[in-house]
């Protein structure tokens, strides 16, 4: 069961604001909350992401929100980065975090 009616109503966000950042249907944003249908890992990382909260507070695993605060504060380059980051593959994103690891040696 995930707490997304819960958090999205804290937010103030309707359904289809949330539809529309993750190029969903409304439709589909109420099968999640209803629990009719499950949101894949990717579109539960989106909504992590752009609800601010943690993966475990919004599978209702822990009590706590879990608002990345860090997020906020990183610089904009830190930003960029990240959402780079996490358009790679798996597999493109273990090669580039080696990638890293050699930089620094």
């Amino acid at each position: 069961m995930l707490n997304l009616k819960e958090i999205r109503e804290e937010k103030n966000l309707q359904q289809k604001e949330i539809a529309e950042r993750l190029n969903r249907t409304p439709a589909c944003i109420s099968s999640w909350e209803t629990g009719k249908t499950e949101p894949s890992i990717d579109d539960l990382v989106k909504l992590a992401d752009l609800l601010e909260v943690s993966l475990d507070y919004l599978l209702c695993r822990t009590d706590e929100s879990g608002v990345v605060e860090e997020i906020r504060n990183y610089s904009p380059l830190h930003k960029k980065m990240l959402s780079l980051f996490e358009k790679l593959s798996q597999e493109d994103r273990l090669q580039t975090l080696g990638f890293m690891q050699a930089l620094l040696r």
